[in-house]
């Protein structure tokens, strides 16, 4: 059964998030969630991250001071993106993998 709105996993914040978790969180929502059947991941760090995050389509997740590491699955497709530009590149990253829709 496919989900029909756009999913979101989030870590509950800690000592170890390397980002603001709630101000991006709601950031890659604004721009993500018209998305259909999709699951994206967002965490604060590598420490829990790919676990909790095994059946997401795409992982947000802090690999560094100001740094993100993207994926797509389980599979790495960038590291060490700088947090300015990370929600631009998750964007690029769904589009390139055709999940991406424009909105109505």
């Amino acid at each position: 059964q496919r989900i029909s709105k756009t999913e979101y996993i989030s870590c509950p914040s800690c000592g170890r998030t390397l980002f603001d978790l709630q101000e991006t969180t709601a950031k890659i929502r604004s721009v993500t969630n018209h998305l259909k059947g999709v699951k994206i991941a967002i965490m604060g760090c590598i420490v829990n991250g790919p676990g909790e995050m095994a059946d997401a389509d795409y992982g947000y997740v802090g690999s560094g001071p100001g740094k993100i590491t993207l994926y797509k699955g389980k599979e790495i497709v960038k590291r060490s993106i700088n947090t300015e530009t990370a929600v631009d590149e998750l964007i690029s990253l769904i589009k390139e993998n055709g999940d991406w829709v424009e909105t109505a």
